[in-house]
């Protein structure tokens, strides 16, 4: 037994089998077709699967995924980025920019020393933000942690668009789950399936069906796999051990232009005869004669018909009768009524006899 060679490729459509084709297996067997063809969108999605998992490995291993965004953790801006700047008494988590900072830092320094007794008149001086500690410390919360691998990415299809690697998991979506199952085998990696799994015709059940060495009529010049042409040959009866059994000299009957005939068995039509012996052509003997004069001038002329016609006449003298008597002769020539050739035959088509080898 053999596994599907399988593809890394998709398949558009999956082939219904229909009640009038064979059950047949082997490579191109339709009771494999369907097998074939999940196994080849199997293969192509493994792929698929394995090269996202490579690139997602690559990218969460990057020290920096994404230079053109600053990191939350411990954000590196280039070059001069500017912001708006919030109102100094803003207390909402608007991002503080340098002017913003100045300005406060400038309102304690006119404040001094008084703003700084209290850490409540510092608050003030930040905007009448109390727990500006606690609130730095929630947006830090939010960054992505290294050691999740991306679980914890809020919008994780936004993620997967932006890598551009929404098709292969669209196309993921679209294998089968390993709940589905052919026959109690669960559609996990690859699957063996036997022909009792697919209800295919095995070699055993083709031996019931047609008998190994029986002659079928074949309509190509080459025979099928495990088949051969009756032409006469030899074949080794060791290899061979069934068809030995129908053919125990080791030698294929030479059915090329033969007529293949009922052994008489008894019924005494072809007497004489033994299984697989051979018979020229024949037909039954066709006799007959006739010879004729005409006699007289006005005697009327005696013609042939069918399968006899005159050839020629001649002159002959008959005692006591009339000076102008003729003779003629008559020949045979099937053509005239039927159609001939240089042997016997019946209307017919000419194909090769094969039969099954093992």
């Amino acid at each position: 037994m053999t596994d599907l060679t399988e593809l890394s490729q998709w398949e558009d459509g999956i082939y219904q089998i229909e009640t009038r084709d064979p059950v047949l297996g082997g490579p191109e067997g339709i009771a494999n077709r369907q097998a074939q063809q999940l196994g080849n969108r199997t293969t192509f999605l493994k792929e698929g699967q394995d090269r996202l998992n490579t690139e997602f490995y690559h990218h969460r291993e990057e020290e920096d995924p994404h230079p053109v965004y600053a990191l939350k953790k411990s954000p590196d801006f280039t070059g001069e980025p500017k912001a708006p700047t919030p109102e100094f008494k803003n207390s909402s988590r608007q991002l503080a920019t340098t002017e913003f900072v100045t300005r406060a830092v400038n309102a304690l320094t006119d404040g001094a020393p008084e703003a700084l007794d209290t850490l409540k008149e510092l608050a003030k001086a930040l905007g009448e933000e109390r727990d500006f500690s606690t609130q730095i410390l929630q947006q830090l919360s939010q960054k992505l942690s290294k050691n999740d691998h991306g679980a914890d990415i809020p919008n994780k299809a936004q993620f997967i668009k932006n890598l551009g690697l929404s098709e292969t998991v669209d196309c993921a979506k679209n294998a089968a789950p390993s709940h589905r199952k052919i026959n109690g085998k669960a559609l996990t990696q690859d699957i063996h399936l036997t022909a009792d799994d697919v209800k295919a015709v095995t070699p055993e059940a083709l031996r019931v069906d047609i008998p190994v060495g029986v002659p079928l009529p074949w309509p190509t010049d080459r025979p099928p796999t495990g088949w051969r042409l009756c032409n006469g040959d030899r074949f080794d009866k060791t290899q061979y051990p069934l068809l030995a059994l129908a053919y125990p000299s080791g030698q294929l009957p030479d059915l090329r232009g033969e007529f293949i005939r009922g052994a008489d068995a008894g019924r005494k039509i072809d007497t004489g005869r033994k299984v697989l012996s051979t018979q020229g052509d024949a037909i039954r003997n066709i006799t007959g004669q006739f010879g004729y004069v005409r006699q007289g001038q006005w005697a009327p002329w005696v013609t042939a018909t069918g399968a006899f016609y005159q050839t020629s006449t001649f002159s002959a003298a008959i005692k006591r009768g009339d000076p102008d008597n003729w003779g003629s002769v008559s020949a045979f020539d099937a053509s005239r009524v039927v159609p001939t050739a240089h042997e016997n035959r019946p209307r017919n088509i000419a194909f090769n006899y094969i039969v099954r080898a093992a």
